[in-house]
């Protein structure tokens, strides 16, 4: 099997997504590529809300601190901005479930950077019928990367969407926190006192604060949150 992987990577050499250069490796951007996109490297301590670049990035914002979040933490690698957006449009409506293992490779690394150990990794969900409709849901296909890479148990079936949602995009925050609330239910004990919620971009955060509200309401003490991107809260 690894022969033939060999023979295939020779014969089908793997290419930059973005500049289409011959790529040796699991991350299909070029390190040129990746210096190039908009790292989110000043941002909020609790939320990852994108910040002022002089703020740096051990600062609470004020959405945090005047209210805190139902999550310990979130990591978001990219902001929310022109290359990363058309990544993400690319795996989720451009069938290009293939960029799922790069995005995957890269929240690996940043996850180690973290130093965090969480006990499970618990993608967000879809309801079924978006589910049917895409053939995919992109979460579970990036946390398979990074469960394969760090060792850590992944949980995509304790949480179902048993309620269709109307797309968040184009919702301001408050009409994203009404469209999802209750939308998820545990179907099934999560033995794990650490979770890490895994999502492909966050928005306003409404989506993995009602996630974390119903894994803390059911006893785990910790929750973090890990997304390729972060976009900047409109009202």
């Amino acid at each position: 099997m690894e022969l033939a992987h060999k023979l295939l990577s020779h014969l089908f050499p793997s290419r930059c997504i973005f500049c289409h250069k011959t790529l040796a490796q699991a991350i299909e951007i070029c390190p040129d590529c990746y210096t190039s996109l908009p790292h989110n490297e000043s941002c909020c301590l609790r939320c990852a809300l994108p910040l002022p670049d002089e703020l740096g990035d051990s600062v609470i914002c004020g959405r945090c601190i005047s209210k805190a979040p139902a999550f310990d933490y979130a990591h978001s690698l990219f902001r929310y901005e022109d290359s990363v957006i058309w990544l993400v449009h690319q795996l989720k409506f451009g069938e290009k479930i293939s960029h799922a293992r790069s995005i995957g490779e890269m929240l690996s690394a940043r996850l180690l950077q973290t130093g965090e150990s969480p006990d499970c990794l618990l993608p967000v969900s879809l309801h079924h019928l978006r589910l049917r409709q895409r053939g995919f849901n992109q979460s579970i296909e990036i946390s398979r990367v990074i469960a394969k890479r760090s060792g850590i148990p992944l949980e995509h079936d304790a949480v179902v969407r048993h309620r269709r949602t109307s797309a968040q995009t184009g919702l301001d925050a408050k009409q994203r926190k009404n469209n999802i609330r209750g939308a998820f239910t545990l179907v099934q004990a999560i033995d794990c006192q650490h979770v890490l919620i895994i999502d492909d971009v966050m928005t306003t955060g409404a989506t993995v604060e009602e996630l974390a509200r119903l894994l803390k309401k059911s006893g785990v003490m910790r929750v973090g949150v890990l997304t390729i991107a972060r976009a900047p809260v409109r009202s």
